[in-house]
């Protein structure tokens, strides 16, 4: 996992041609382990790097970070949060001249937690899987744009975990 993520941000640099984007997201994380049947809801702050591959900016790459800023409380008095996650996504979209585009993601994730019990324990779990996601910008000016996105970040062996966000993004 860590090798395609590297491999990932290498690679941001061959699309700069292009032009690329960044922008900071407030997530709304929803963690449901294989382990109950209970679901937590942590926030995060993620930061992301995109870089597009062709000028009419459909087709691009991006890397992204993600840093826990709050914690929900999952079950039995245990507490959840994000320590942080990192991500690397294939992503397509409508073209730069419309002022309201859709997209999609594909990509991989890796996501860390911690969960807190009310005896003051504590114990991290770690996921990874392939991640899909949907999202649409919205242009403010022809440098700046917001983005409302939905995206599964794992769904594997029960564990499932997607993310909603809301985000302020910049052309350059």
């Amino acid at each position: 996992m860590k090798k395609v993520l590297f491999a990932a941000a290498l690679a941001m640099p061959l699309f700069a041609n292009a032009g690329g984007f960044a922008g900071i997201d407030f997530i709304s994380s929803d963690i449901e382990p294989d382990n109950t049947t209970a679901s937590a809801k942590p926030e995060a702050l993620q930061f992301k790097f995109g870089s597009w591959i062709n000028r009419d900016e459909t087709l691009g790459g991006e890397v992204r970070l993600g840093l826990g800023v709050g914690e929900d409380e999952l079950s039995n008095n245990v507490d959840v949060e994000i320590d942080r996650y990192y991500g690397a996504y294939f992503r397509g979209q409508f073209p730069n001249t419309m002022p309201v585009r859709p997209y999609g993601l594909i990509g991989a994730t890796y996501v860390e937690t911690t969960e807190k019990n009310a005896f003051g324990g504590s114990d991290g779990e770690n996921y990874k899987d392939l991640s899909l996601g949907l999202g649409v910008d919205f242009t403010i000016t022809k440098t700046l744009f917001i983005n409302l996105e939905y995206m599964r970040v794992v769904d594997r062996s029960g564990d499932e975990i997607t993310n909603l966000g809301l985000g302020l993004n910049g052309r350059f």
